[in-house]
Parts: C-alpha cells; structure tokens; sequence
C-alpha cells in the first residue's frame, strides 16, 4: 500500500549502518513512523527532505511492519529558524515535546494545522525570544485544548462559580483548571491575576493574533509553570 502524505518532520533516529526511522506529523493520518533505507549514504537524495522541522510531502510504501520512505520532495524549510540557534533550540523543545505528547495514528487536521501554523509564525520572527516564548506557551495551551484537556479559566473549575477580581487563583491539576482558595487541594500552586487572563488570551484567539500582545516575561513564565505541572499530571510522569 503506498500513502501519500503531507508531513512534518518530528525527529529520526539512525538505525543500522545507513537507514534512518523518521517520526512524521501528517495531515491526512497524524503521527506516523516510517524507515528510510540506504538514506545516510553519501549519495542518497531523500536525506534533504527529511531534516527535523521540515514540512514535505512524503510517500511511504507498508507491507508488513513498519513502513518505508518511497519518496520526499520539500515544500518548506523553515529557513529562518535555523537561521538562529536560539529559535531553533526553542523549535526543537517543541517538536519534542509534542512527540512525547501525541500518539501514533490518530489523525486530527485542526493539530497539523496548529503546528504549522506554530512553525510558520516562529520561522517568521525568528531571533525575538520573547516573541517565542509567548507564541511556545500559547501553542501548547491551545494544544492542550484539541487534545481533550483545556485549561478551565474563566470560572472556577471545581464550583463553577467567578474568579473574583483580587481572590487569590490557583491552579489545580487534578480539576483541570483554575480554582478559588476555597478548592485548592493538593497539587495545587497558586497563580496570578494577570496568567490566568493571559491562559483566556490564549484559548479565545488564533496565534498570529497572541503575536500582538504585549506581556510580561513573568506572567509568560507563570503559564509556562502551570502548563508543564498539567502535562506531568496528565501524563503521569
């Protein structure tokens, strides 16, 4: 069976003498993997559309196993984030991440959107760390969102009632979102005004439009804390 496929390379491992297995994000089939045979060769044509971070239409022909790279023709290269090292650390961080996050084959066009789209803004401003920083963080909230797992902010997630103006917030993994004092159990760390509106932001606008914002690192950071303590708990690690 051949498949034909619109994919972002995830990551490759080098496997055997000259093959390498590729994980690849696609659009019509989510995360596949596939080997690539003779591909580390000196003369081999198909190792310059599989870089990590690229988008390529990519051809992979299953039998029994795991499947094989017939073919791969680039359509970007993401240039500008590889242009600076800083950015591409940051791509990088990503990519894995949500390869440790996504299971294999369980396709879901809205997440090949996000992480296009994810890729094609960080290309654009490459250099502007803080920039990064906060497109990263909203990237992951809004991923948490298409997976199942959204971030409650608006209400209390445990009463359903107001998070009022100057109460204290904290984010409690276990309930899945904000919470009042009152709920806050084990597990739970305390956040501020500003990081919960910011977690709002995030989940009510599209990417290109967080771009536009103007925030503290602090607050940025403040999400960033709260987001990796629920992926731990979502994940069990």
């Amino acid at each position: 069976m051949e498949l034909r496929l619109t994919a972002i390379v995830l990551r490759k491992r080098e496997i055997g003498e000259t093959d390498r297995l590729y994980t690849f994000y696609t659009r019509e089939m989510g995360k596949v993997q596939a080997k690539a045979i003779g591909v580390r060769k000196s003369q081999a044509k198909l190792a310059s559309a599989l870089e990590t971070l690229m988008l390529s239409d990519v051809t992979i022909v299953r039998g029994r196993g795991t499947g094989r790279v017939a073919g791969a023709v680039a359509e970007e290269y993401f240039s500008g984030i590889r242009s600076d090292f800083a950015t591409l650390s940051i791509a990088l961080g990503t990519v894995a991440e949500f390869d440790s996050i996504v299971g294999l084959e369980q396709p879901d066009p809205a997440l090949f959107s996000l992480l296009f789209e994810y890729l094609s803004l960080l290309n654009h401003i490459a250099g502007d760390e803080p920039g990064a920083a906060i497109l990263t963080e909203a990237f992951f909230v809004k991923l948490l969102d298409i997976l199942g797992y959204r971030i409650e902010a608006d209400v209390c997630a445990v009463s359903g009632s107001a998070l009022g103006k100057g109460g204290r917030c904290f984010f409690s993994p276990a309930a899945g979102g904000i919470v009042v004092e009152e709920y806050a159990g084990q597990g739970a760390v305390a956040i501020g005004e500003n990081a919960v509106k910011l977690v709002r932001l995030f989940l009510g606008n599209r990417l290109g439009s967080i771009l536009k914002l103007r925030v503290g690192a602090a607050d940025v950071a403040e999400v960033g804390r709260i987001r990796k303590l629920f992926l731990r708990y979502i994940l069990g690690r």
